[in-house]
């Protein structure tokens, strides 16, 4: 799995729109369309339970960090299929929401706490135990899909234009993507 994480916040905005057919009115899916930085057209479009509708809601409330996840196809001439996200840190999450292994962690011993003579050790300096770096997880909330790829020789970089194309407004729904594709357009 690779994961792209935008370095600059964004303003984004969400906005229930018409279902246009795409979903039964009896699912209890609620179609959102995802609107960066003021932009007319959606970066972002799914169909969520209510739940997760209201919990962006309730993390939404500001610029947000946003980031991208997917598999890179074996065939580089397979399309993308990635999942949208935002960066939250984990004493942000609205209750409920702290994944049962971040809560139940306790915090490692100190060198001088683990006996006599962990102090002759420099294990305990775990470079990946960083204080000042809060955790954070990827809420992933829209579907993105990338018919043709653009830079079949690095697959970072296709992610992060990717989601850079997608907050620009100049993707189109996939399923739309997927007949131009087959009309040859």
């Amino acid at each position: 799995m690779h994961v792209y994480l935008r370095e600059e916040p964004i303003e984004l905005e969400m906005k229930e729109v018409e279902a246009e057919g795409l979903v039964s009115d009896d699912s209890g899916l609620i179609p959102m369309a995802f609107f960066a930085q003021g932009n007319d057209r959606p970066s972002f479009r799914a169909f969520l339970p209510p739940e997760t509708v209201n919990i962006l809601h309730q993390v939404i409330t500001g610029p947000v960090r946003l980031g991208l996840m997917a598999e890179e196809p074996e065939d580089p001439s397979q399309e993308i299929q990635a999942m949208v996200g935002l960066t939250i840190p984990v004493e942000a999450l609205p209750d409920g929401m702290v994944p049962n292994e971040i809560e139940d962690a306790e915090p490692s011993l100190e060198p001088w706490q683990q006996g006599g003579e962990a102090w002759q050790s420099d294990s305990w300096k775990g470079e990946d135990d960083d204080e000042d770096t809060p955790r954070t997880i990827l809420l992933a909330f829209a579907p993105l899909v990338r018919i043709a790829r653009r830079r079949p020789d690095d697959f970072a970089e296709e992610l992060a234009d990717l989601l850079e194309s997608a907050l620009a407004g100049s993707t189109k729904p996939s399923l739309e993507a997927r007949v131009d594709r087959m009309l040859g357009l």
